[in-house]
């Protein structure tokens, strides 16, 4: 008998802008299965760390959990980017 595959719902908030901006940062995301559900484990040269301080998904939300740490660590580097263009204004 053929196996049956999984349907996964579409994903909300896919912003390949941010996926790119992190591919371009060196980030590294991927899924580590643990038993039945995945941690989603991410990491930037040698420093790896679990998202959500190893919290356990099912494989949809791990997915979905996955587009949202990209979304999480570009906006983040927005922000910083702005302050820093913000302050250098400041001081001229």
């Amino acid at each position: 008998m053929a196996k049956i595959k999984k349907k996964l719902k579409p994903f909300k908030n896919c912003d390949n802008k941010a996926q790119s901006h992190c591919f371009k940062k060196g980030f590294v995301i991927t899924l580590e299965s643990s038993g039945a559900n995945y941690k989603v484990k991410y990491q930037r040269g040698h420093s790896v760390q679990y998202y959500m301080k190893g919290k356990e998904f099912n494989l949809q939300e791990a997915y979905q959990s996955i587009w949202d740490l990209y979304t999480k660590i570009y906006n983040y580097d927005k922000q910083k980017e702005n302050e820093y263009k913000n302050t250098k204004r400041i001081k001229n």
